[in-house]
C-alpha cells in the first residue's frame, strides 16, 4: 500500500458534507516535528529519542557535530513522515521560508523576496542564488517538480498539504477505486508556476492563514528537477530508492552516509548560498533504548545531551535568565558523570497522546481509559513535571483564547474527571458494557521504547484491573510503530505531535474523522473514528468542514475556525479517539564546547546547524 494522497480532501467533503464514513480520504502521517514524534517520556525534543549502540570506540571525525537520533524511514522529503528524518532532511534540504533556530515566526530561506496579492491567494517568490549537492543551480521548476511531487508521487505520504491544507490550486479527476467514485488530483495541473528561472509563482484554491508557515515544512523543500521519475514527465536520474538512502538537497550540509539503524553522517556544503556551516560536519548515532541513550551522553559522545525521565532532576536546574520567546536559559548539573551541562527550556508547540484505534478497541473501554486516568499525577510523578497535563490535544499557545481559555474550558468541561482519576466511573462503564472480574476485557498497549512512557503504562494497567481491563504492553522501534499504525495494525499506542505549523488545525486534521481510515493510504492518525465507531463522528466531521471552508486570514474566518475547533475537541472528549496526556516542556542539555543557539517552541527538529560551532572536546 502507497501513502499517496492525492485526493482533493477540501472538495470530497464539500461535495460529501464531512460524511465520516467517506472513503479514498487520506492525509499524512506524522509530528513530527514535525510530524509524529516518539513518546519517549523525556523532553521529547533532545536530538535523539532513543537508544541501542554507539560506543566510545568509533572514529570521531573532527569538527563534527555528534548526536543521536532514533530510527529512520526514508530521507525523501515528501515521504518522510516522522521527527527522526526530518531532523537530518531540515539539514541537507531548504525550503522557501524557515522557522529561524525552531521559533514559530517564519522567515525566508530560499526566498530572497516574496509578494502577496490582496486577496491572499497569489504569491510570487523571488529565489536566492542557490546550488544544489550534485552542482545543478536552483531555478524555479526544481520547485515546480518539487511541488508535483508532493502532490502526485505515489511515495508522497504529505500530498495532504499541498492540496488541502495549503490548497494549492488544482484541477481533480474521477477514478473508480473498490467499486467507489472519488476525485483525485490530476497530474500537472498545480497552480505553480515558474515565471522565469528566479521567480516562482503558486497559486491557492483559496486563501489560507498560515500559506507561509507551511512552505517552512520540510515537505515542501527543493530537490533537483528528474532526479527521480515518479511523476509524469520524467524518467529519473537516479532510482527512487538510491535517492530516498542517498539525498540531494541545497542545505547547508551534504550528504554523506545513512548505516540504517546505526548512524547517519552529513559534511559541510562549501557552495552554500547562506552561512556555510561553521564545522565539517555532524553524526548522528541511532540510539533507541533511553537508558542506553542516557549513556552515551554521559560518556560524552553526543553534544546534546539526552536525560530520560528516569535519570532527570529538576533540583539540578539553575535559571540565570530568560529571554523574550519565553525561553529559561541556565545550566543542569551535576549530572551522573560529575558534570555541569548546559540547560534551556521552552513550552514546544506540541501534544502527547493515547491513540485508541476505534474500530478494535470499543468505546466503554476508551472512556474507562480517560476515567482513570490523571494527567496531572502523571506529569508530575512519571514526567516529573516535564510538561503540563494535557485535556485538549491542541496546545494553550494555540488553543482559541489562548492558555487561559483552554484551562477554563478543561477545569469546567472536561468529562473524565479534572485532574483526578475516577475509578469508580471506570468500573461502572465497564459493567454497564458488560464486562467482569470474569469477564475481562483484553488489550493491548503498543508504545516507543521508553522505559518513562512504559512506567506510565504500568500504572495505567494496575488501574485499570479494577476496572475489568487487562492490558498487555508491547515496546516497538518508532519505525515500526509507525508502520504498524498506517496498517491498523494496533489497538492502544502512544504517540507525540508537535507542530508542522504553529495553528490548531494542523492538530485537530488528525481528528478530522475520514482521515483516521487506515484503510486508506496514508491517514492522518490511526483511529479509524467514525459514526460506526463514535457517536461524535459525524459532529468532527461536519466541524472540520467549517474549517476547511473559513481557512482565510481574515477575522471572520478565525472566528468561525476557533468555534469548530472546540467543536472537535468536544466530540473526542465525548469519543475517546485521541487521550492527551501532556504538553511538552521543550529542554535541552549540551556541553560546554558545543555553541548552539537555544531552540524556539516548534522544537529542535526545525533548527539549523551551519551556526553552531565547536571547539575542544573534554575527553
Amino acid at each position: 500500500m502507497t501513502d499517496n494522497n492525492s485526493l482533493s480532501r477540501r472538495r470530497f467533503l464539500q461535495a460529501t458534507g464531512g460524511a465520516a464514513s467517506a472513503v479514498a480520504i487520506a492525509g499524512c502521517t506524522g509530528g513530527n516535528d514535525d510530524e509524529e514524534t516518539p513518546a519517549d517520556g523525556g523532553s521529547g525534543n533532545q536530538s535523539g529519542n532513543g537508544s541501542t549502540g554507539g560506543g566510545s570506540d568509533r572514529d570521531v571525525k573532527e569538527n563534527y557535530i555528534q548526536l543521536t537520533n532514533s530510527s529512520i524511514e526514508t530521507l525523501d522529503p515528501v515521504a518522510n513522515t516522522g521527527t527522526a528524518g526530518g531532523v537530518v532532511i531540515q539539514q541537507t534540504y531548504d525550503a522557501l521560508m524557515m522557522y529561524p533556530d525552531g521559533e514559530a515566526t517564519v522567515e525566508q530561506l530560499l526566498a530572497s523576496e516574496y509578494e502577496v496579492s490582496d486577496d491572499y491567494k497569489t504569491y510570487t517568490f523571488t529565489l536566492n542564488d542557490a546550488t544544489f549537492h550534485n552542482g545543478k543551480d536552483l531555478t524555479a521548476s526544481d520547485f515546480v517538480y518539487s511541488f508535483e511531487r508532493l502532490a502526485a508521487s505515489d511515495n508522497s505520504r504529505r500530498s495532504y498539504f499541498i492540496l488541502d491544507s495549503l490548497g494549492v490550486a488544482h484541477e481533480t479527476e474521477t477514478v473508480t477505486q473498490d467499486g467507489e467514485e472519488s476525485e483525485v488530483y490530476k497530474p500537472g495541473t498545480l497552480g505553480v508556476e515558474a515565471v522565469d528561472e528566479k521567480t516562482l509563482e503558486i497559486t491557492l484554491a483559496q486563501a489560507f492563514h498560515a500559506s507561509l508557515e507551511m512552505l517552512a515544512y520540510t515537505s515542501f523543500a527543493a530537490v533537483p528537477e528528474g532526479i527521480v521519475g515518479d511523476v509524469e514527465g520524467y524518467d529519473g536520474e537516479m532510482e527512487y530508492n538510491q535517492f530516498a538512502n542517498n539525498p540531494v538537497g541545497c542545505g547547508p550540509y551534504k550528504f554523506e552516509s545513512w548505516e540504517k539503524g546505526t548512524s547517519v553522517e552529513v559534511s559541510k556544503y562549501e557552495d552554500y548560498y547562506g552561512t556555510v556551516a561553521k564545522t565539517e560536519g555532524i553524526h548522528w548515532q541511532i540510539i533507541e533504548d533511553t537508558q542506553a541513550l542516557f549513556n552515551y551522553g554521559q560518556n560524552g559522545n553526543a553534544d546534546i545531551i539526552a536525560i530520560p525521565s528516569s535519570e532527570y532532576n529538576a533540583d539540578n536546574i539553575s535559571i540565570e535568565s530568560e529571554d523574550d520567546e519565553g525561553r529559561s536559559i541556565g545550566t543542569y548539573g551535576p549530572m551522573r558523570n560529575g558534570k555541569t551541562a548546559n540547560y534551556m527550556s521552552v513550552p514546544e508547540i506540541s501534544a502527547y497522546y493515547i491513540g485508541f484505534n476505534m474500530e478494535a478497541v470499543p468505546k466503554p473501554v476508551r472512556q474507562a481509559f480517560a476515567y482513570a486516568l490523571n494527567q496531572q499525577t502523571m506529569v508530575q510523578e512519571v514526567f516529573k513535571s516535564r510538561g503540563e497535563p494535557a485535556y485538549h490535544f491542541t496546545p494553550p499557545s494555540i488553543y482559541p483564547g489562548g492558555a487561559q481559555e483552554y484551562t477554563s474550558h478543561a477545569e469546567g468541561s472536561y468529562p473524565y474527571g479534572y485532574n483526578e482519576s475516577q475509578l469508580d466511573q471506570a468500573r461502572q462503564v465497564m459493567e454497564e458494557a458488560g464486562y467482569g472480574p470474569d469477564n475481562m476485557y483484553e488489550v493491548q498497549w503498543t508504545q516507543y521504547q521508553s522505559t518513562t512512557w512504559e512506567d506510565m503504562a504500568k500504572i495505567l494497567r494496575d488501574q485499570l484491573q479494577s476496572a475489568h481491563i487487562d492490558m498487555s504492553i508491547e515496546k516497538a522501534p518508532f519505525s515500526t510503530l509507525l508502520k504498524r499504525g498506517r496498517n491498523g495494525n494496533m489497538e492502544v499506542y502512544t504517540l507525540g505531535w508537535i507542530a508542522d505549523w504553529p495553528a490548531a488545525d494542523n492538530f485537530l486534521q488528525l481528528l478530522n474523522p475520514p482521515q483516521t481510515d487506515t484503510s486508506q493510504p496514508a491517514p492522518t492518525s490511526y483511529i479509524n473514528w467514525s459514526s460506526e465507531t463514535g457517536s461524535e463522528a459525524q459532529a468532527a466531521a461536519d466541524a472540520w468542514t467549517t474549517v476547511s471552508e473559513n481557512l482565510a486570514p481574515t477575522d471572520s474566518a478565525a472566528s468561525a475556525r476557533a468555534e469548530a475547533y472546540v467543536q472537535i475537541e468536544e466530540a473526542n472528549w465525548e469519543d475517546v479517539g485521541f487521550l492527551p496526556i501532556y504538553h511538552s516542556l521543550g529542554e535541552r542539555f549540551w556541553y560546554d564546547w558545543l555553541d548552539v543557539a537555544p531552540h524556539g517552541g516548534m522544537g529542535p527538529s526545525r533548527q539549523m546547524y551551519n551556526e553552531a560551532t565547536l571547539s575542544e572536546r573534554n575527553k
